[in-house]
């Protein structure tokens, strides 16, 4: 026998995410997460049917406004879950109805956090009233079916009194920096990654997303990240990645086929492949074959008149374009992102893209170069911000691969010796001290040389020569460590700032040398 029902008033209601969800009666007991899948979609297929609230459920973290809008709305007593899951957040938020939440606050067999302004007690009534039902896989016609059988249901508000909870302020700190034009690489994705994570955490500045002003990112632009020498076939998968390797497995098919997902607004291996009546990548394999010399290698995904018709209210391809070139006859792929999620969009891109960049390579028997990945805005939101603090401390300097004798990446243009030479033997000083003859002497210089004893006849060479080994292509000479390192910076013969910053260490030690009549050797043990 259906029970009669009492509703608990609500106004200013969502609390959280108010100009995304789609609201129909904050009195009904029943609340879609369609997870990826747009939520206009499922409202167009529940019109006729009687429901709360449809709202998307992109991350675990989203848990989090889910509880905080149900505390402030004791009507709802039912969660559907519907849609395309594709980030493991349907998963978690199942377990966390089940299993609950460990010591740390992590969601148990799950994803995510659950936020320390969110009581205990108020976890357990959550966990305990709210009853949530899963039709992930299931049809449009089943979920239907479930909306009817629910609507003849009358549930209790689960609570008389509506409750909030203080917001949780992500720490926002924004260091000085370039702004745009950030250049990271590494060897594997993983590795890549936490450089990226580093750079936006550092130096992403706050902004709004379209999605709501509730959620803060922290955002740099135009980052060029490249991978060096990651397999596709044999990739480096570190437990800390955001996902799972049958996650990943299954994330290849929306660049390697041109499938199309029910519900998403878009695929990418469907845009380069079919959408505009022109196999993109089939076109690549076959000009690289003709013509490997080519700047024609490109496949692109943006619709214009498409995406452009549904800017202000729908989802349009983050990956814009992708870009081959053979060089020494590797195939070097370069792919155009407008936006990205860096934390969890970008490592399952990029292992995407690389495997991608070897089908085209294969084809043409070729080696692969490396992957560059360009993206206009490369950013995390804020709540992610915990997640990648907790990766950069555990991992970013053990993945960095430093030793205590080699603290840099070795630069991809230089390869520097330094020693110390008698000035009989100088081979480049004499050019550079003429510019001493029409300028006055930099106060450094002067300072440095006051230092010297009047008798020395040494100066401080260095040699740079190839970073994978081989002849000399340029020598710096001077009588301060100031005068080498300005003849190198200046001229940009250095790339790599650590790099940079040991090569000033060994010319400040070869001075010291000079100054105390004592021998010098570079990189002593």
């Amino acid at each position: 026998m259906a029970m009669s029902k009492s509703v608990v008033p609500i106004e200013n209601w969502p609390k959280l995410y108010h100009d995304i969800l789609k609201i129909k009666d904050p009195t009904n007991h029943v609340g879609i997460c369609t997870l990826w899948t747009e939520r206009g979609i499922v409202e167009r297929i529940v019109e006729k049917l009687p429901y709360n609230v449809i709202g998307n459920l992109y991350s675990a973290q989203g848990i989090n406004a889910m509880i905080r809008n149900v505390m402030a709305n004791p009507n709802i007593r039912t969660i559907v879950i519907w849609g395309s899951e594709m980030s493991l957040s349907g998963h978690s938020l199942l377990m966390f109805m089940k299993f609950g939440i460990d010591e740390k606050r992590k969601i148990i067999k799950g994803r995510g956090e659950i936020e320390p302004e969110i009581p205990d007690e108020v976890i357990a009534e959550f966990r305990a009233k709210i009853e949530v039902i899963d039709l992930r896989g299931r049809t449009k016609d089943q979920l239907v079916e479930k909306m009817e059988e629910l609507s003849k249901l009358k549930k209790e508000p689960f609570s008389k009194e509506v409750r909030e909870f203080p917001k949780s302020e992500p720490k926002v700190e924004v260091l000085p920096s370039e702004q745009t034009g950030f250049y990271v690489h590494g060897k594997t994705v993983a590795q890549t990654w936490l450089k990226l994570l580093n750079e936006i955490y550092k130096y992403g500045r706050p902004k709004h997303t379209r999605y709501s002003k509730d959620n803060e990112i922290k955002e740099v632009l135009n980052l060029t990240a490249v991978v060096e020498d990651e397999d596709p076939t044999s990739i480096y998968f570190p437990e800390y990645l955001p996902f799972e390797r049958g996650e990943l497995e299954a994330y290849y098919a929306e660049i390697m086929t041109d499938r199309e997902v029910p519900g998403v607004a878009y695929n990418y291996g469907r845009r380069m492949r079919q959408h505009f009546g022109v196999d993109q990548i089939a076109k690549m394999k076959e000009l690289i074959q003709i013509r490997p010399a080519s700047k024609k290698m490109l496949a692109v995904t943006h619709d214009p008149k498409l995406d452009w018709s549904r800017a202000n209210d729908g989802d349009t391809p983050c990956l814009v374009m992708v870009l081959g070139s053979v060089q020494d006859d590797k195939f070097y792929l370069t792919c155009h992102f407008r936006s990205q999620d860096m934390v969890h969009g970008w490592p399952r891109n990029t292992f995407a893209l690389r495997k991608l960049q070897k089908d085209i390579a294969d084809s043409a028997e070729m080696k692969m170069g490396s992957l560059t990945m360009i993206t206009h805005s490369a950013h995390m939101y804020g709540d992610d911000f915990t997640l990648v603090e907790n990766l950069l401390m555990d991992h970013y300097e053990k993945e960095s691969g430093y030793t205590p004798a080699v603290h840099f990446d070795f630069d991809k243009r230089a390869n520097f010796v330094v020693e110390v030479i008698d000035i009989k033997e100088a081979q480049a000083w004499e050019g550079w001290s003429q510019r001493y003859k029409t300028q006055a002497v930099p106060m450094a210089v002067t300072v440095e040389l006051k230092r010297m004893p009047k008798e020395a006849k040494k100066l401080i060479r260095c040699t740079l020569y190839e970073p994978g080994g081989g002849p000399a292509l340029k020598m710096f000479e001077g009588r301060t460590a100031q005068e080498v390192a300005w003849q190198i910076t200046d001229w940009g013969y250095v790339k790599d700032a650590g790099h940079a910053m040991y090569v000033g260490t060994e010319l400040q030690r070869a001075e010291e040398a000079i100054a105390r009549g004592e021998k010098y050797s570079q990189d002593p043990a």
